[in-house]
């Protein structure tokens, strides 16, 4: 289960202020987490939105843009387009005092929202975002003779990750001696935490013995005690030299026992490299 999806991250909130001053207030973060699409699609809406507005206003006075003829509002609409834009063709100009405190208006109001979206816009790019790649499942085989948890990991992007450390931790329902129930956090020892250079596969492992919170503890267990799972890992991408981070979460459905993960790596039949086959990253065999 991805952590965009899971209440653990995103339960439903009941918020002290209206709905405008969530989501204006915290304005940047709002702009920041949106998605390509929606914020290219808000701004074509905002440009379009504010032409048809001061199109509208320029009409108002007949004689205020010299140029147009018969009056048509698609006419003021373009002059807006030209003025909003900074472009101007010269066969359109306003010829009236009003005309002219219009174009003053809409010039500032241009430069100040084509300046303020191609600073989002670079935010955005410069943000460093994490394409990093967790199994869709975690198993637990017999390693060493042990019992062990294991996931995967893997590096999506070309590149690699410098210093990449991970932790894993988990949420259990416990009721405590006062018969209250509280969901306790638990963190998992792994056989190793960090790794200095992550550019293929980290199998993450857990071993399940006396000292494990999930020592004698089964599916059907963890199932009615609200079990979470919750991977994240972070490390510095060796392009942009910045720390970035990724997280996900799993519950006791997504635990396969007595399961092992398949081999990712694959040899070219032609050159005999060895690639990785990321499409198999949660495949599993039984042991």
């Amino acid at each position: 289960m991805s952590s965009n999806q899971d209440p653990l991250n995103h339960a439903p909130r009941k918020s002290t202020t209206s709905a405008f001053s969530a989501t204006f207030g915290d304005f940047y973060h709002s702009v920041v987490r949106m998605s390509w699409p929606k914020f290219l699609a808000s701004f074509v809406v905002l440009f379009f939105l504010s032409n048809l507005l001061f199109g509208t206003l320029y009409s108002l006075q007949a004689d205020s843009i010299a140029g147009i003829k018969d009056q048509h509002f698609i006419e003021y609409f373009f002059f807006s387009v030209q003025t909003l834009a900074t472009i101007g063709y010269g066969s359109l100009y306003p010829q009236s005092m009003y005309g002219h405190l219009l174009v003053t208006f809409e010039a500032m109001f241009g430069l100040l929202g084509l300046g303020m979206f191609a600073a989002l816009a670079f935010a955005r790019l410069s943000l460093p975002r994490a394409r990093v790649s967790f199994s869709d499942t975690v198993v637990v085989t017999t390693f060493d003779g042990v019992p062990t948890l294991m996931l995967r990991v893997a590096q999506a992007r070309n590149n690699r990750i410098i210093g990449a450390e991970v932790n894993l931790s988990m949420l259990l329902r416990q009721t405590t001696k006062e018969g209250t129930s509280i969901r306790r956090l638990f963190y998992l020892n792994l056989q190793r935490n960090r790794i200095p250079l992550l550019s293929l596969t980290w199998l993450v492992m857990h071993t399940i013995d006396e000292t494990s919170p999930l020592y004698g503890l089964s599916t059907e267990i963890l199932e009615a005690r609200d079990f979470g799972l919750i991977a994240m890992i972070k490390g510095i991408d060796e392009t942009v030299s910045q720390t970035i981070h990724a997280n996900h979460i799993y519950r006791a459905a997504d635990i396969k026992w007595g399961y092992h993960f398949v081999d990712m790596h694959r040899k070219h039949a032609t050159t005999g490299e060895t690639m990785m086959d990321m499409t198999v990253i949660s495949d599993t065999a039984r042991d």
